[in-house]
């Protein structure tokens, strides 16, 4: 995970998310296809967690990643398999 420097209240937006990306998102890189369709997918809300993130006093960034974690499997996961089913159903695996 991305360590801010000492004098660094916050991290910048691209370690934020690579941070998010390669630590907690967790998905299988069996299907590299699936992981960046899902990444794509999920900008907006990468985007809305580090303005949050933003506002906190002592830039924590677990609470933060974990809220991510939890939407993206609790809330939008099924959602987001049912999308990249219908764009690659045509292809054989």
């Amino acid at each position: 995970m991305f360590k801010k420097k000492p004098e660094e209240k916050h991290i910048s937006y691209e370690a934020f998310a690579e941070g998010f990306r390669n630590d907690w998102l967790g998905l299988s890189s069996a299907d590299a296809r699936f992981h960046d369709f899902v990444w794509n997918r999920i900008q907006a809300d990468v985007k809305a967690s580090y303005e949050d993130y933003l506002g906190t006093p002592n830039g924590q960034i677990r609470s933060h990643y974990s809220a991510l974690e939890s939407m993206i499997y609790e809330e939008k996961y099924e959602e987001l398999v049912e999308a990249y089913n219908e764009i690659y159903a045509d292809e054989s695996w």
